[in-house]
């Protein structure tokens, strides 16, 4: 399957935001290594994968479109968002989500220790260091801020 971008003129069977060459070139500007044009195609899938599970801000531009974006009603630092754009921080965060896969904190994997040891009686339990721990990654929350609405966002009916 290709990647097909999403320009925000509810492109038929789109399923990026970015294309290869874009996150590429971002990468490059960065210092940032990637694999082959088959992996990081492949990457991409997984992080718009993440991406579209997410809660954003607004409603989806139309009922049919293939993607999440574009949206109606979504502001950014105050200033409203066109129906037909496809905003530079949800570029931005497909960039960062990417990167996340390469360094393989994908966050749509399992978070589970790697158990070495256990004791039944006083209960003791070792763990494998460094398994099962995801690493932070502040510049992807920081892309995302804007876009997805706060996971204790509460509304009355």
């Amino acid at each position: 399957m290709a990647l097909v971008v999403e320009t925000g003129a509810i492109v038929t069977g789109a399923n990026t935001y970015v294309s290869l060459a874009d996150f590429k070139a971002w990468a490059d500007a960065r210092g940032i290594t990637y694999g082959t044009d088959e992996v990081v195609t492949q990457q991409i899938y997984r992080a718009m994968d993440y991406i579209e599970s997410l809660d954003f801000k607004g409603l989806k531009h139309t009922e049919t479109q293939p993607l999440q974006w574009p949206r109606d009603m979504v502001y950014i630092d105050g200033y409203s968002v066109d129906s037909d754009e496809i905003p530079n921080q949800l570029k931005l965060a497909v960039y960062e989500a990417i990167k996340v896969e390469i360094d393989g904190d994908s966050r749509l994997s399992p978070d589970e220790r790697e158990v070495i040891s256990e004791k039944i009686d006083s209960i003791s339990v070792t763990y494998k260091s460094s398994t099962g721990m995801k690493r932070a990654t502040p510049a992807l929350s920081k892309a995302l801020q804007k876009l997805t609405e706060p996971m204790s966002l509460v509304s009355r009916a």
